[in-house]
């Protein structure tokens, strides 16, 4: 009972990475739509890391309890994410940065969490 318990942990986590990835991908056009005439310059390093993170929560939806060393690497991309939008940048849009810094922590916490959880059993 305590594999499956922490499979779904691990599941939902990766899930929520995966989401959040998309989101941050999304975001850009979504909350900055002048975004696109600076061809996403402000951006191009949070995009980059969204893009992995979610290819990470995947792996991590789909096998989660098989890779246990992605959930660490999440984390530190998490934390990169945040210091990424703690730095000061030209032309970024300050919704845009919020938003990363929010959805950055949602993604540390999830992953954290799931962490916890396989301590715990």
């Amino acid at each position: 009972m305590g594999d499956l318990h922490g499979r779904t942990a691990e599941s939902r986590a990766g899930v929520t990475a995966f989401l959040a990835g998309v989101w941050l991908i999304a975001a850009p056009p979504v909350l900055h739509f002048s975004a696109s005439l600076h061809a996403f310059r402000p951006y191009w390093v949070s995009m980059g890391l969204a893009v992995v993170i979610m290819l990470l929560g995947m792996v991590r939806a789909m096998a989660p309890l098989d890779v246990p060393f992605i959930r660490h690497l999440t984390i530190a991309l998490a934390v990169c994410l945040i210091v990424v939008a703690l730095m000061p940048a030209d032309g970024g849009s300050a919704a845009v940065w919020l938003n990363q810094l929010v959805v950055s922590a949602l993604i540390a916490l999830s992953a954290a969490l799931a962490w916890l959880i396989s301590l715990r059993r």
